[in-house]
């Protein structure tokens, strides 16, 4: 079972942003999924929750401004971008059978940690032990900027203003960005010629029609937008909100 965030090396450069997206549970990678669901159970969400909080310290130590938890059916990765480095390091292990990747991400964070604590316990410094693992896992083949979370940007709309797009037809993607209202006046225009009571349409659901219309107007005047800043299919850290988020 390929996860989405299937992140093997090529010799391409690495990017997070050529992946797709299939719909899998975000912790596990199963498709026995709910629709309208992110994860296949509470508990499964929670064990990845638990597992990205432990992982905190170790990215603390590195110094991390940026990095990313991405799984395949082979190996679970962690990729860190510390504050003073250009370029990303990737720590990876191989996958346990019969494990679930929040399991394996979990012995990958002790095993890391155990590493850097021997380093510190040899009398090294805690910055040097850092940075002996940060050099011994860089891989310079990843796009630096690719882990970098995106900004996402999406209409908010209230019950009734779903409502209201449902009836024009539209989805949330065809909303403006730009106060632009073409797609909302055009979307009309083509379901008032089947709505219309002069070409046979109900006259209340041509009433609702030109109601749907006049709100979708009105929002397009003053709209309102929510943002998430994210990796669009691997799990994001960002260093200064101390902060994982999952992909977009």
């Amino acid at each position: 079972m390929e996860t989405s965030t299937d992140l093997i090396s090529t010799k391409k450069t690495t990017t997070y942003s050529t992946l797709t997206k299939p719909v899998r549970c975000l912790s596990c990678g199963t498709d026995q999924i709910k629709p309208g669901r992110r994860y296949c159970s509470k508990k499964c969400r929670e064990q990845i929750n638990w597992v990205l909080s432990l992982s905190k310290g170790l990215l603390k130590a590195f110094n991390a401004r940026y990095a990313a938890y991405s799984f395949t059916r082979g190996q679970v990765i962690l990729d860190v971008f510390p504050t003073w480095s250009k370029g990303i390091s990737r720590f990876s292990l191989k996958r346990t059978p019969g494990n679930k990747p929040a399991e394996d991400l979990k012995n990958l964070v002790l095993k890391s940690g155990n590493e850097w604590y021997k380093l510190v316990n040899n009398n090294l410094s805690k910055s040097y032990a850092s940075l002996s693992l940060i050099k011994k896992n860089h891989k310079k083949e990843i796009d630096p900027t690719s882990i970098k979370p995106k900004k996402k940007v999406r209409p908010r709309l209230s019950k009734s203003e779903s409502v209201y797009l449902k009836l024009l037809h539209l989805d949330r993607k065809d909303l403006p960005l730009n106060g632009d209202i073409f797609k909302i006046k055009s979307a009309y225009k083509s379901m008032a010629k089947l709505c219309h009571p002069d070409m046979g349409g109900n006259e209340e659901e041509f009433k609702k029609l030109n109601e749907a219309h006049k709100q979708m107007l009105l929002w397009a005047e003053r709209p309102h937008y929510t943002s998430k800043k994210a990796l669009r299919n691997s799990w994001s850290y960002d260093g200064f909100t101390n902060r994982w988020s999952p992909p977009l």
